[in-house]
């Protein structure tokens, strides 16, 4: 609300300047999948964004609307499962197979297109933008993997039965699921972003010549996720397993497509760095510029210091 205030106040000046903008601006940063899933860590990965805006500039107030893609990837680390099914042998013994799932994790991305709506002001080489994100999902893909420990218990024998892979008893084995797709919900994310103009850093001549015409601008930036990602659905359980001609067959579930998600709340946030270049537009009306190589002759008058043209 402050920095709202502020670029409100920035509006207004005696002399008012008006410039505008065709701004290009590319976004990487760190992601976090917030969730409300009982005893699970938030998921991490990355964020980027490419876009294009058309930026206001009036005295020392902005005012910015544009387009850009997004791009997130969340990764989701899960606890270690120790699961124990009652089976029966080739000679009908019975035992209990026990299944040791270890460094479980899940992949989540999505792609959305965004459409910025910003406000903020400019003084000297600082500035600032606030303002709404409504972000519109294109894409989105989930998938699984994990390892699997499967070993025998029988009550009449004192050692546990390892590593026999006719029996089914193996260590180590990669199990992963197909990759599903995912779809997001429509979202509204709050943005922020604080920084200051970098141009004078660079030594092109088209910099040196016309400092306020491309304008160059690094900054941190936050985008919180105001609504719920998640559509809400029937999950499957995080593990389950099935009885095949070829044995029990284990499956491994991605978070947002398991039971543990149902009645969650997911929410995205975003923090990294910033860069833009700024192009001015062209401006209206004549301007009148002396040249004085269009001169052929230029004489001084005696006695003062005016030139004449003959």
């Amino acid at each position: 609300m402050l920095l709202w205030c502020v670029s409100i106040g920035a509006y207004t000046r005696l002399t008012p300047e008006t410039y505008h903008f065709v701004s290009l601006h590319g976004d990487v940063g760190h992601s976090a999948l917030l969730h409300t899933v009982e005893g699970m860590k938030p998921s991490t990965g990355f964020n980027g964004n490419l876009g294009v805006d058309y930026r206001l500039f009036h005295n020392n107030f902005i005012f910015s609307v544009g387009v850009e893609g997004m791009y997130e990837l969340n990764v989701n680390s899960m606890d270690e499962l120790d699961v124990s099914i009652p089976m029966m042998d080739t000679e009908g013994e019975l035992f209990d197979m026990h299944v040791h799932v270890d460094k479980s994790r899940d992949l989540a991305q999505m792609v959305n297109l965004n459409i910025p709506l910003l406000f903020g002001g400019e003084w000297g080489r600082f500035y600032f933008m606030v303002g709404p994100k409504v972000s519109l999902n294109m894409w989105g893909v989930t998938s699984s993997h994990a390892e699997v420990t499967t070993y025998g218990e029988y009550d009449k024998y004192y050692d546990d039965f390892y590593d026999m892979p006719n029996h089914q008893f193996e260590s180590d084995q990669y199990m992963g699921s197909a990759v599903l797709p995912l779809k997001w919900n429509f979202n509204i994310m709050a943005h922020a972003e604080i920084g200051g103009r970098i141009g004078h850093m660079f030594k092109h001549k088209q910099f040196r010549l016309n400092p306020d015409k491309v304008r160059m601008y690094l900054a941190a930036y936050m985008d919180f996720g105001v609504l719920d990602v998640h559509i809400k659905g029937s999950g499957a359980p995080m593990f389950e397993y099935r009885e095949t001609d070829k044995g029990v067959q284990f499956y491994v579930q991605p978070l947002m497509k398991s039971d543990l998600a149902d009645n969650a709340v997911f929410r995205n946030l975003n923090v990294g760095i910033k860069f833009t270049v700024a192009f001015e537009m062209p401006k209206h009306g004549k301007s009148y510029i002396y040249d004085y190589q269009k001169n052929n002759r230029l004489d001084i008058k005696r006695g003062g210091n005016q030139g004449i043209k003959f």
